[in-house]
């Protein structure tokens, strides 16, 4: 079974998923983590204070707040905890915390498909359909809308399968295409894709 996060990461670079879950390749501690806990902690608190939903919008006045959702579906092979789901009595709304910034107003695609993943967890949760979901960048303090519709669910899937397949048959996938991305990734150093420039 894969996690949401591992969805993400599959985006950002499919070799990661090799170095995670393939050659076990111990990742360093992060200390961005550790911050972005305590933030997602403090954003947490003061959304359970507000008395509507989804940092106050009026339409979701009566809605229902749920926090750190555990999710886990063996249809899916995917497993994952969202940070807030809102359920009206229309339907579920799954959003996604992030302590960065947006990618100019507009959500990360790394984000947009971790999004989804949580969607299609919702879904086969909790028998519903998913039409609607935000991201919630905490550094512009904006909520993104993503709309699910019929692609994004099943690019997500394929996504899904794409990542138990590099797991299953433990084959290393090619690297991103950005090489801006490997300076900053934790697996550089094992990555025959990365050149450093010493």
């Amino acid at each position: 079974m894969i996690t949401v996060s591992d969805v993400k990461q599959y985006l950002y670079c499919p070799r990661i998923i090799y170095f995670d879950h393939v050659l076990h390749v111990p990742k360093p501690t992060d200390p961005k983590l550790l911050t972005g806990k305590d933030l997602h902690d403090t954003i947490t608190a003061k959304e359970k204070r507000r008395k509507g939903a989804l940092f106050y919008d009026q339409e979701l006045d009566r809605a229902k707040k749920m926090f750190r959702v555990a999710l886990e579906s063996s249809s899916l092979g995917l497993r994952g905890v969202l940070d807030y789901l809102v359920e009206t009595d229309r339907e579920f709304i799954p959003i996604d915390y992030k302590f960065g910034s947006s990618h100019n107003g507009a959500v990360f695609l790394n984000h947009k498909y971790q999004l989804a993943a949580y969607a299609l967890l919702v879904e086969d949760s909790f028998r519903t359909i998913v039409r609607r979901g935000f991201v919630h960048y905490s550094k512009d303090r904006i909520n993104v809308r993503v709309d699910m519709g019929d692609e994004l669910p099943r690019r997500t899937l394929k996504m899904i399968r794409e990542v138990g397949k590099i797991i299953e048959e433990e084959m290393e996938p090619a690297g991103t295409k950005n090489p801006g991305r490997c300076t900053d990734c934790e697996y550089s150093r094992y990555c025959i894709g990365y050149q450093s420039e010493d």
